[in-house]
């Protein structure tokens, strides 16, 4: 039996029972989960705090943002691999998150790489025109914020479609469109609600560590592990949860099928 009680070819995608699937994957897999991504938040962290001289404040780079992609890759692939297998109703450890996850790793993190490429080729226009007119750069920035908005929405499901579906790299993209048309304001309204409540016990951590932080940066930064990794899973697990809704959904297929890929 599997754990998404839901029928195939009814209308199965809802701000409400994504975020319930998410939470409830999220519930029944936080140890190896959490696992994974505290050790991979952990060893970033350390990378950084070396690379820095030992500022914690010093600032995103490139190079912190080379880690970051990778981090990204090194917990989203395994998480997106556990969160097929609880819904199809398979519980599974962290080597196993591992090893089935790492084998679509590559994809994941190419995934990433091209939607920061796009993010950066939309951004620069509205820093340059800042730079000759400010009204003319904050409209330009205004526009590549609703850009940026649009992308992530018309690609939520991105990284699932590389990872269940063999599929040429770029086409990937046209997937996850196509899956999301039609529920892309759904879609958008899952994000600000997820937004919102990330924001919301965001100012309560950040607050506390800023705090820590002032006298005790090492403290502050061990203090930060816990809470960055959690965001990076429930960031894994929402977009599986929303593919596997939008392909039920329009396509009527079940779980088991979707999750075949991994037999």
């Amino acid at each position: 039996m599997t754990n998404a009680l839901v029928a195939p070819g009814e209308s199965q995608f809802s701000i409400a029972r994504s975020l319930s699937m998410t939470f409830g994957v999220l519930g029944r897999n936080f140890v190896p989960m959490m696992l994974i991504a505290v050790i991979v938040t952990a060893i970033q962290g350390a990378i950084e705090y070396v690379l820095s001289g030992g500022d914690v404040t010093g600032g995103e780079g490139s190079g912190n943002s080379f880690l970051n992609i990778i981090s990204y890759g090194f917990i989203t692939a395994p998480v997106t691999y556990a969160t097929f297998q609880d819904l199809r109703g398979t519980r599974i450890g962290v080597s196993e998150m591992m090893s089935g996850g790492f084998k679509k790793i590559g994809r994941v993190m190419g995934a990433a790489f091209a939607v920061g490429i796009v993010a950066v080729v939309a951004v620069l226009p509205a820093v340059f025109l800042y730079f000759a007119s400010a009204f003319a750069g904050v409209a330009a920035g205004l526009a590549a914020a609703v850009f940026l908005l649009y992308i992530f929405v018309i690609w939520f499901a991105l990284v699932p479609v590389q990872v269940m579906e063999d599929s040429k790299f770029f086409a990937g993209f046209g997937r996850a469109a196509d899956l999301s048309r039609g529920r892309r304001w759904g879609i958008l309204g899952l994000l600000l609600v997820y937004l919102v409540i990330i924001v919301a016990v965001s100012v309560v951590v950040f607050g506390i560590v800023s705090v820590v932080a002032v006298t005790a940066p090492i403290v502050g930064l061990i203090l930060m592990i816990p809470f960055v990794p959690l965001y990076s899973v429930i960031g894994a697990i929402m977009p599986a949860v929303v593919y596997y809704l939008l392909r039920t959904e329009k396509e009527g297929v079940g779980i088991d099928e979707i999750a075949k890929v991994f037999d």
